[in-house]
């Protein structure tokens, strides 16, 4: 039993910094996939694996399903879409040290854009502490502009996690949209009006994540506020260190860049 428990440890740990890794470096997705028509597509009996509940032989399919994507493209993995989203609700039914599938699951369907995965998304970014979240903006933009709405209402959320999840979710959004596009005049001034009055929330945690936001949704209008943080927060993290002041301080520095 021991050595069971072990091992799960060992595993969730490694599980855990992955997560980390990938949510602070540049996130690619998959490569641009290369067309094989050869190859093997999903199939009847790799649904039933999927919606098994059985972990060790769901991570095989989902091997399989980013090779399909790599070699037959996006189309190819439409049919897994809903045998995905079982095998994700059976992650969500079990510890989150125990979710080893989860992360994979996400990374297949945020290639899709497929509407079916906007509710499992949502779910991902305002409960899940760690494994999954860094597919979950590319997810989001696979959507389409219509998820920003949600993703506006979500900063106002009851719950301290979605609103401090959704900062970092749409900071990372606005990072890997290459185009500029994405988010419209509007919705990049309705964001940093919401950043803005999370500056004022008890919970320190929100206001570092709504500072660290602000470098890519501010502008010269939130300059006063990121300054009167940067003399005035009494947060101190356990090191004695001013966190919300020194990240103040960092999105400063980045707008007047920007200028």
């Amino acid at each position: 039993m021991n050595t069971q428990k072990k091992l799960l440890s060992i595993r969730f740990a490694l599980v855990s910094i992955m997560a980390c890794l990938l949510f602070s470096a540049p996130i690619t997705g998959f490569s641009a996939p290369k067309k094989n028509i050869n190859s093997p597509g999903f199939t009847a009996k790799e649904a039933k694996i999927l919606k098994s509940g059985d972990h060790d032989a769901a991570a095989e399919v989902l091997a399989k399903l980013s090779k399909l994507y790599q070699t037959r493209g996006s189309e190819s993995i439409k049919p897994a879409i809903d045998p995905l989203l079982e095998c994700a609700a059976n992650e969500l039914r079990i510890p989150e040290d125990q979710r080893w599938n989860l992360t994979s699951i996400l990374k297949i369907l945020s290639q899709t854009g497929d509407p079916r995965i906007k509710p499992l998304f949502l779910t991902v970014m305002s409960s899940v502490k760690g494994g999954g979240i860094p597919y979950v903006p590319q997810g989001f933009l696979s959507l389409g502009h219509s998820i920003v709405p949600e993703l506006i209402d979500s900063l106002k959320s009851s719950s301290p996690d979605a609103r401090g999840r959704t900062s970092l979710i749409l900071n990372k959004m606005f990072q890997l949209d290459k185009s500029g596009s994405f988010f419209s005049p509007g919705d990049r001034t309705k964001i940093k009006e919401r950043l803005i009055a999370n500056l004022k929330d008890p919970n320190a945690s929100i206001r570092i994540y709504s500072v660290s936001a602000l470098a890519s949704f501010g502008d010269a209008s939130v300059v006063p506020a990121l300054e009167y943080l940067e003399k005035h927060d009494a947060h101190k993290d356990s090191s004695g260190n001013y966190e919300v002041r020194i990240e103040a301080g960092k999105t400063l520095k980045a707008l007047k860049i920007k200028k």
